[in-house]
């Protein structure tokens, strides 16, 4: 069976629209927030049948929630939050809202963890340090591999069990290559769909967002998305 491993979506239907086709897909979070197309997506993935979780983007919109917001991007999730809940119909919010914080589930024998950012904690950007993996490991006991997001950055660390960030679709850290992998026969193949990033500014121009929160858009689109491995500690 292959399954599309993904994170991060950010409301960005250009991005998911390029990725490939796959048997099964699993979302580690932040399907909305920061972009135009929130609703588009959610449709896009209860209809594909995705298997996801809450991230604290997510998690801000539903219950309206206090959630720390990424240096350089305050007005654009401020501003973004606010439309989005406006936007999303009551269904929507509502499947939003009932998305669970971690899963757990099986894929040709091997039993995958999923959580946005870190069991039991929405808004830390972990270390790739020993010990971060090895409790992220504890936390899915059962499982072999264990998907994460929040970072927006690609990558793979092996513990007791292996540990998959697949980067973000809709905010790479590539601007213009929304990123992926594919699970596939126990194997994690890291990938990247090429998207026009313009189209995304387009959306937002007609979502009528102010302009600071605008050009933090664009920085974010044109120039690659980056977050620091560490945990924000201002919320608005």
């Amino acid at each position: 069976m292959r399954v599309l491993v993904i994170a991060d979506i950010h409301a960005n239907r250009a991005a998911l629209e390029a990725l490939p086709e796959a048997d099964a897909i699993v979302c580690a979070g932040d399907i909305v927030g920061l972009g135009p197309d929130c609703g588009a997506v959610i449709d896009a993935l209860k209809a594909r049948g995705a298997a996801c979780v809450r991230g604290d983007e997510d998690d801000a919109i539903a219950k309206d929630a206090s959630r720390p917001m990424p240096p350089g991007l305050e007005h654009a999730c401020e501003e973004l939050r606010a439309k989005t809940r406006e936007s999303l119909s009551d269904a929507q919010m509502r499947w939003l809202r009932e998305l669970p914080p971690e899963l757990e589930l099986s894929f040709d024998g091997v039993r995958i963890g999923v959580t946005h950012a870190y069991p039991g904690d929405y808004t830390r950007y972990i270390k790739p340090t020993e010990d971060e993996i090895s409790r992220i490991g504890r936390a899915f006991p059962h499982c072999d591999v264990v998907v994460v997001g929040h970072t927006h950055r690609q990558g793979s660390w092996r513990g007791r069990c292996l540990i998959v960030n697949p980067g973000s679709v809709g905010a790479p850290s590539q601007a213009g290559f929304a990123s992926y992998a594919i699970l596939e026969g126990g194997k994690v193949t890291f990938a990247r769909a090429r998207y026009d990033p313009n189209k995304v500014l387009e959306a937002l121009l007609r979502a009528g967002i102010s302009e600071e929160a605008y050009r933090e858009c664009a920085q974010e689109l044109t120039a690659g998305s980056s977050r620091p491995y560490d945990r924000l500690v201002h919320a608005r």
